[in-house]
């Protein structure tokens, strides 16, 4: 992977037809401030919180059973397991370092599971550029719900890209994430079958092995450090990979956009 990693642009609360104009349609990842400031999840959502006031909440988490140092998408891949507990169970053994350093809550409806949260957040409608014209069947369809991933420090996403954009809402802790745009696919070795998903790549981007990997040589990410309150726009089918700095919680909005 080539040393010459670029930083993705910080943008102060964009008005949403700069926002689509200037990031959406060309494809541009960004990371937008200042939007969530009157969120009471950024004051109130933790580990903490969660465990004292829905520790009985169901949730599934993913875990990965290995006893390999790396990160190798591979292992990662073949040995993952879904398995469900109560997100005070979970936060428990994820404090006290019971926990595999591995397990992972993600992908958790946090809004149907728990609907009064809802208020703790404002609506990002206004970026997902959805005509108001629209009748509600279709705009509900058009909308992705909100999902709650949380972990231990250290944990990582293996590199992958999505089939819509993603709007990344760090709520607390902070986060590591590196970004490859489609036209980087082939040094990303896509597609790699023998994963099981297209939308996968075999390559630890963080510890590459460029004796199997020689073409990620080639790759030239985009890198930011996402701190509590900012959103990060990844653009469809863009690559990316993270990695937790501290334990966290976050809510991914996984939206389209529109045209």
């Amino acid at each position: 992977m080539s040393e010459s990693r670029q930083i993705i642009e910080r943008i102060e609360r964009p008005a949403p037809r700069a926002f689509y104009e200037r990031y959406v349609k060309p494809n541009r990842p960004v990371v937008i401030t200042g939007a969530t400031q009157n969120w009471k999840a950024i004051k109130s959502w933790s580990p903490e919180y969660f465990r004292s006031q829905y520790a009985e909440a169901k949730v599934a988490f993913t875990s990965w059973p290995t006893t390999e140092p790396t990160n190798d998408p591979t292992d990662y891949y073949r040995k993952r397991k879904r398995q469900t507990t109560t997100l005070g169970e979970f936060i428990d053994a994820m404090i006290s370092g019971r926990q595999g350093s591995r397990d992972y809550v993600s992908q958790f409806p946090i809004f149907n599971e728990l609907p009064q949260l809802q208020q703790d957040i404002e609506s990002l409608e206004p970026y997902m550029n959805i005509p108001r014209a629209y009748p509600e069947t279709l705009k509900t369809r058009l909308r992705k719900p909100a999902t709650l991933w949380l972990g231990p420090a250290g944990i990582v996403t293996p590199v992958h890209f999505d089939s819509a954009h993603n709007l990344l809402v760090q709520i607390h802790g902070r986060k590591k994430l590196l970004l490859f745009p489609p036209q980087q696919s082939r040094s990303l070795y896509y597609p790699c079958l023998s994963l099981g998903h297209v939308n996968y790549s075999p390559v630890d981007v963080e510890a590459p092995d460029y004796e199997r990997f020689p073409l990620f040589k080639r790759a030239t990410p985009l890198e930011v450090l996402l701190a509590p309150g900012e959103i990060l726009f990844i653009p469809v089918r863009w690559w990316h990979y993270a990695r937790v700095l501290r334990a966290h919680d976050l809510v991914k909005l996984l939206v389209v956009l529109g045209r």
